[in-house]
């Protein structure tokens, strides 16, 4: 039991350190804040995706977990659709498509932000951990 609530740990700290920045050159940034709290636990409510825009853009967000088949597509939070600058709050409820919990396991929540007006994107992807206690 002390060896699973030290993995579930390191595996929640994994859960703010893995954020993955966009690359290449970039005048600013379209998002900033990209976090998950808290790691998801079935037993006390869904997580919260929290992020800020610097400027309006188009938004879109996504449950992928990463099988040993690959990845695959667990929930589509929201579809791309146009938000405002400013603080945003999405939830996910660990959820899968058929309506069902989604099973243990390690999930990447992944945000795809289109600059409002231009064609400029920026990828984040941010690694959670689902379990149930």
């Amino acid at each position: 039991m002390i060896a699973l609530a030290l993995r579930l740990s390191s595996l929640a700290l994994l859960a703010v350190a893995a954020c993955t920045p966009p690359s290449g050159p970039t005048d600013f940034q379209i998002v900033s804040g990209f976090r998950v709290d808290p790691t998801f636990n079935a037993f006390t409510g869904p997580c919260e995706i929290r992020y800020t825009l610097a400027e309006p853009a188009h938004v879109q967000i996504r449950i992928v977990q990463h099988g040993p088949d690959g990845p695959s597509l667990v929930r589509q939070i929201t579809e791309e659709r146009r938000e405002t600058a400013g603080s945003r709050t999405a939830a996910w409820r660990g959820v899968g498509p058929n309506g069902l919990f989604a099973p243990q396991g390690e999930y990447t929540v992944e945000l795809y932000a289109r600059l409002d007006g231009s064609d400029r994107t920026e990828e984040w992807a941010l690694t959670t951990i689902m379990f149930r206690s």
